[in-house]
């Protein structure tokens, strides 16, 4: 498993946040997504060989907001 941050600058309220980790949790191979809107950020915790972080990102993107591997 592995454990990447994400910098996600347009979330800012606690529907962004579900819409977010609703959005991720859909990936195959997603153990664990915790989005923080105090700190903008989205921490998951993935399987490598299911998912990558492109799908991570386009999966976010796909739900309206920007994220950035940190």
């Amino acid at each position: 498993m592995t454990t990447n941050t994400y910098r996600v600058p347009d979330m800012s309220c606690a529907h962004c946040k579900a819409k977010i980790e609703e959005a991720v949790n859909r990936l195959s191979g997603i153990q664990d997504a915790n989005a923080n809107v105090d700190t903008k950020r989205l921490t998951i915790t993935f399987d490598e060989n299911a998912v990558q972080s492109e799908n991570i990102e386009d999966a976010v993107s796909e739900a309206g907001y920007t994220a950035e591997k940190e």
